[in-house]
């Protein structure tokens, strides 16, 4: 009976053995899987191609990330900074990302890139609330780092978000199947559309902006306990790993002086200094009537430019980055698709124009819309689009 108890348990702990050697195996084929159908649950997918470029460049070919919300990828144009230096950077941001989702991105950055310098946009000092799960998918579906995850949503706010959700987000999103088309399988068979704007949103939109800097809106930081504790982590990864780190923030009419001061007082608590560009915005060139694209202010192609200008000249005057056209083979050749999308991207701006006049759409109608969005964008503290 000894025996046979002990032949029992050996059998016992096969099984337990196999079923969870079954589960990791599982859980290997659909993680493959569901990166192959990543477009079947993405509503962003600007966010699947800006991802798929950064993994598809050879290692330790990026010497500059700019990471953080979406006004990094609409405001600051990495091969337009190439093109006129020889600088090697990307935007590696996501909308609304807060630093729990910007310090995993910079982790799954660190696999294969050994950035020299990062710049990170201080917009989510203002969120007091942790990121939409939706946005949060827009991140966390391109990375490979399980751990990471289950770590996230352990320490997660929102009672709705599961490991499940973020681990096989094709279960969370599976009603999406009965909109399926054939244009949704180019990510599994290779044929999705190849980007050459390294990260950067192209938009020729433009729009009436207005600036209220130094409104007594009583904007201040919101940051929460949990988000500073990332921040934490991503600063101390920035020193294990050698890289220079800059807090700063992109002109945009939204951010006030007060959630400047926060985050000056926030940059001086890691020895940092914070680099409010607000205050260079004539030095940089910046017009309130050609160089912004939406209610919620992000910046157009034409201000991408002239911030990536400015970015650039201080880049080659206080560092020794390496100018590598005419020997990256593959940045230099990227570059003619890069003016292709360009030129695609302002075509579509033409049409749109032309598709709103013929509508009958009027200048008033617009200043009313984006009167009506600006209000909604102040009473959810400047959350962005």
């Amino acid at each position: 009976m000894k025996l046979t108890g002990k032949k029992g348990q050996k059998g016992k702990i096969r099984r337990i053995f196999k079923i969870v050697l079954f589960v990791l195996i599982f859980a290997l084929l659909f993680n493959y899987f569901q990166r192959l159908l990543m477009k079947k649950w993405l509503d962003d997918q600007n966010a699947t191609y800006m991802w798929e470029e950064f993994h598809s460049l050879e290692e330790d070919t990026v010497d500059v990330l700019f990471m953080g919300t979406s006004h990094v990828h609409e405001g600051i144009d990495p091969m337009y900074i190439y093109e006129n230096s020889g600088i090697t950077t990307y935007t590696l941001s996501g909308s609304q990302a807060r630093f729990d989702t910007t310090y995993l991105a910079l982790k799954e950055a660190l696999k294969t890139q050994s950035p020299k310098i990062l710049f990170l946009d201080m917009s989510a000092i203002q969120y007091d609330k942790q990121l939409r799960e939706a946005k949060i998918h827009l991140i966390t579906d391109h990375i490979s780092l399980p751990l990471d995850k289950i770590e996230l949503v352990r320490n997660s706010e929102d009672e709705e978000l599961t490991m499940l959700d973020v681990l096989f987000p094709l279960f969370r999103f599976h009603s999406r199947w009965n909109e399926i088309k054939a244009s949704d399988f180019q990510y599994a068979t290779g044929d999705l559309d190849t980007t050459y704007t390294r990260g950067h949103y192209v938009d020729y939109t433009t729009i009436t902006s207005e600036f209220h800097f130094y409104d007594e809106d009583g904007m201040t930081s919101g940051i929460t306990d949990r988000d500073r504790s990332y921040l934490d982590r991503l600063v101390a990864l920035c020193e294990e790993n050698d890289i220079e780190l800059i807090m700063y923030k992109l002109p945009a009419p939204y951010w006030s002086l007060s959630l400047s001061e926060s985050a000056t007082e926030i940059a001086a608590e890691y020895g940092l200094e914070f680099w409010e560009m607000y205050y260079e915005f004539d030095e940089i060139g910046l017009d309130v009537t050609t160089d912004f694209r939406d209610a919620t202010d992000h910046l157009n192609q034409y201000g991408a430019e002239k911030i990536s200008s400015y970015l650039m000249e201080y880049l080659e005057e206080n560092y020794d980055l390496e100018d590598q056209r005419g020997t990256n083979e593959r940045w230099d050749s990227d570059l003619t698709g890069y003016h292709q999308e360009l030129e695609e991207a302002y075509q579509t701006m033409l049409e749109r124009e032309a598709a709103d006049e013929e509508a009958g759409l009027t200048d008033d109608e617009d200043e009313e819309d984006d009167e009506a969005i600006d209000h909604l964008v102040v009473d959810a503290a400047a959350e962005e689009e």
